[in-house]
């Protein structure tokens, strides 16, 4: 059996992170906090007073594939792969999906679309970022807008990739040559990365590639009775494959400026074995294609100018194409053309995300009497072109084509343009003792959608829109004993509404009056042009202590969010459109839906994490995370990760090895806290609530620096072999027999659980 594990939990400001390199500190006993301050120094863009930053060596000690693993010592987040379509994207204190900004050097990744999720013909995601190709991962919580824009709900996941210097010397001409290789068990990947950097005279240039190939991610069972159907108890089969470039060249102009250009370039495929959802005779086979593409260009330019206006310059001209394509198709033994089956079908459905964006950011330190100001400031213009295609195919008995049927669009194709100005002031007082932050960002948004023959607006409410959102942020620190402080920050954040969420389908039903004969056209779904941005208050109050061989943090917030945009019931009545009965004349009226700012949503919680050096060779570190969430109706927000706690203890004995024992336990759900209460009063709950009944799990890894330029890591993930299964993958998963919509019955659960004991290695080579 193999397992992708859960660890929720711990890398932030006190992170025990392996070292990346042989050498050991100057000194073993004392905490790491110069290299982590540093690092959250550098995200200038962000004096949100709640932030992770994982540099690259962070992300190799934990043995980190993927972004489910490298969040995983993270209180508070989450990400949970989901099948056929990856992983759902970010989970911070329950917000999840767009509502969650991800950024990569300052470009936002595309928004997603679905189509008819029970469907499981496609979903679009945002984009796909190699991990080897990071230099920091930065997981803001709290609102954020201010550095990363729309979708900063709850918080911001900002990526920063590697430059040619992350490799070389100093100065001087250099060269770096690296390799690592690895194996994970959990879905069966091999993976390789081959990096190249140089620096000769003013030039420095870098190549990194990354290939992965392997399977699905395994459950816990390994064999099942149902071989096909709602009863099949392990995974769909998946083949899949992801190659990565990322190339930079940098000129090294003078002193006080530096000119640089990149490509990167992320190819995934998936080739999926529907069998959980074969049946007859309507579906006898039943297999997918899925890909998703992103290439970005940019050029960027950076001047040290040191003037009055702006110590630093930087400015930035990207561009970003992301496809997404999911091909479906069909053995079926029912409803083909001519009658005689079997027969093929396919669904072909696609979306491509066209972003461009130009940046300029400033920053200037400078004094004021006792006060110590560091002044950011910027601008920035991108637009966003979203399209969407779907092309029903279908052949005969025969093999021959018999109809080729262009399928409505899910939104109309739109650019969407944005420009924004923000600036914030950090202001030192106290010899530091007193640091006060506060800023503020406004955004305006110009949607032109455009209607035609595959996207018709029947109800005639599909139009341009233009829209404009601020949004703030105000914190505070103070120390006020050597060891200790305390911090708050009040933030106000946004989400733009996305294209789908913008301009939904749109249909209408005729009916006819009985009375006179006359037609009366009744909306089914309609759009809504004027939807309001998402917005967000977060309130966060915290404690940290912190010396040389221990540190604490303690954490409560309370975030409210309003506007959230869901699919609101209506009625329409139609003027003049009257039936008489024999109680009199009654209007005719049709329900119908429409996208509507109605949501509200209230979540509070506390977090702690820690970190104790107990000797030169002993540490140990501990996070915590507990929240809920209550809708307006009383309702328990679902998305909420049940409360969970890691905690892990270090041996390293000497720089050239080490072996690190975590222990990760999760509360259960229970269904008083994932309820759906209906317009009727009708209460549902999860099909499978009961299945996420809390968990303890064990996992063991360590590496090895056999040479200066040889490292070797391995692990044992869920040693116990526990069987276990995360609220995050069986909340939205419903029991019965109907194969499909993808229902699953008592046995074909087992799918959904998570690996058990498994393997992982990772060798690397530098020069």
């Amino acid at each position: 059996m193999k397992s992708s594990h859960t660890l929720l939990a711990l890398a932030v400001a006190a992170c025990l992170s392996a070292p990346a390199h042989a050498e050991a500190p100057a000194d073993a006993s004392t905490l790491d906090t110069v290299r982590v301050q540093a690092e959250r120094a550098r995200q200038s863009s962000s004096a949100n007073q709640n932030v992770t930053v994982l540099t690259a060596a962070d992300l190799d000690a934990e043995m980190a594939n993927s972004m489910e693993e490298a969040i995983r010592y993270i209180p508070g987040v989450s990400i949970v792969d989901m099948g056929r379509f990856g992983d759902n994207g970010f989970n911070i204190r329950g917000l999840e999906s767009d509502r969650v900004a991800i950024t990569v050097d300052g470009l936002s990744l595309g928004e997603s679309v679905e189509t008819a999720r029970s469907y499981e013909f496609f979903r679009g995601g945002r984009g796909d970022v190699d991990i080897d190709t990071l230099k920091s991962l930065a997981v803001v919580k709290g609102a954020d807008s201010i550095s990363a824009g729309s979708g900063a709900l709850g918080g911001a996941v900002v990526f920063t990739t590697k430059d040619p210097a992350d490799y070389l010397t100093p100065t001087g001409n250099d060269t770096h040559v690296g390799f690592k290789a690895g194996y994970s068990g959990a879905n069966d990947e091999a993976m390789g990365t081959l990096t190249f950097a140089n620096r000769t005279g003013i030039v420095e240039s870098m190549l990194v590639y990354t290939r992965r190939e392997g399977h699905e991610t395994e459950s816990y069972y390994d064999t099942t009775v149902d071989r096909i159907g709602v009863g099949r108890r392990t995974p769909d089969p998946v083949d899949s494959t992801r190659d990565n470039l990322l190339g930079k060249i940098d000129l090294q102009l003078n002193d006080a400026n530096t000119l640089g250009v990149m490509i990167e370039r992320g190819r995934a495929t998936n080739d999926v074995d529907n069998l959980s959802r074969v049946y007859a005779p309507g579906y006898l086979e039943r297999r997918g294609h899925d890909s998703n593409d992103r290439d970005r260009y940019g050029v960027r330019y950076e001047w040290r100018a040191n003037n009055v206006l702006f110590d630093t310059l930087e400015a930035q001209l990207d561009r970003q194409v992301t496809d997404s394509r999911g091909i479906t198709t069909i053995l079926a033994g029912s409803g083909c053309p001519g009658g005689a089956i079997p027969c093929l079908r396919s669904e072909n459905r696609a979306t491509k995300q066209t972003l461009d964006r130009a940046a300029a950011d400033f920053t200037k330190v400078f004094a004021t009497g006792a006060a110590q100001h560091a002044l950011v400031y910027g601008l920035a213009w991108q637009q966003r072109d979203v399209d969407f295609t779907a092309v029903d195919t279908r052949w005969n008995a025969a093999g021959a084509v018999a109809s080729v049927e262009v399928d409505p669009r899910q939104v109309p194709k739109t650019d969407v343009q944005n420009w924004n100005v923000y600036l914030r002031d950090s202001v030192r007082l106290f010899d530091e003792r007193l640091i006060l932050s506060a800023g503020a960002r406004y955004d305006r948004y110009d949607y032109s959608p455009q209607v035609d023959a595959t996207f018709v607006d029947r109800t005639g409410t599909v139009r341009d829109v233009s829209f404009a959102s601020p949004s703030w942020q105000v914190g505070a620190e103070f120390r006020f004993l050597p060891d200790h402080a305390l911090w708050a920050q009040v933030g106000r954040g946004f989400r733009a509404p996305s294209v789908a969420d913008m301009y939904s389908p749109t249909s209408t039903t005729t009916l006819i009056n009985a009375q006179n004969g006359q037609p009366l056209v009744f909306n089914d779904t309609v759009s809504n042009p004027d939807l309001s941005a998402e917005k967000s208050l977060n309130v966060e109050l915290g404690y940290r202590w912190s010396t040389e061989r221990a540190q604490l943090g303690l954490s409560v917030f309370r975030d409210r969010y309003d506007n959230f945009i869901e699919y609101s019931n209506l009625m329409q009545s139609i003027p003049g459109g009257f039936r008489t009965t024999a109680t009199g004349p009654i209007l005719y009226q049709r329900a119908y839906t429409m996208p509507t700012n109605a949501g509200e949503v209230t979540v509070k919680g506390v977090e702690l994490e820690g970190r104790w050096q107990i000797s030169d060779a002993w540490s140990t570190r501990l996070a915590a995370s507990y929240s809920e969430g209550e809708k307006r109706n009383g309702d328990p927000l679902e998305s909420i990760v049940p409360a969970s706690a890691v905690l892990g203890v270090r041996y390293a004995p000497s720089p050239v090895w080490n072996v690190t024992a975590a222990v990760t336990h999760a509360v259960a759900k229970h269904a008083d806290d994932a309820y759906t209460t209906a317009a009727n009063g009708t209460v549902t709950t999860p099909a499978f609530v009961d299945k996420a009944d809390g968990y303890t799990v064990l996992d063991l890894y360590g590496s090895w620096n056999i040479t200066p330029q040889w490292r070797l890591s391995a692990g044992i993930y869920n040693l116990t072999d526990r069987e276990y299964y995360l609220w995050q993958r069986v909340r939205t998963v419903n029991k019965g027999t109907n194969t499909l919509y993808g229902y699953v019955n008592d046995d074909g659960i087992g799918r959904y659980s998570e690996p058990g004991r498994n393997a992982r290695m990772t060798v690397a080579y530098s020069w």
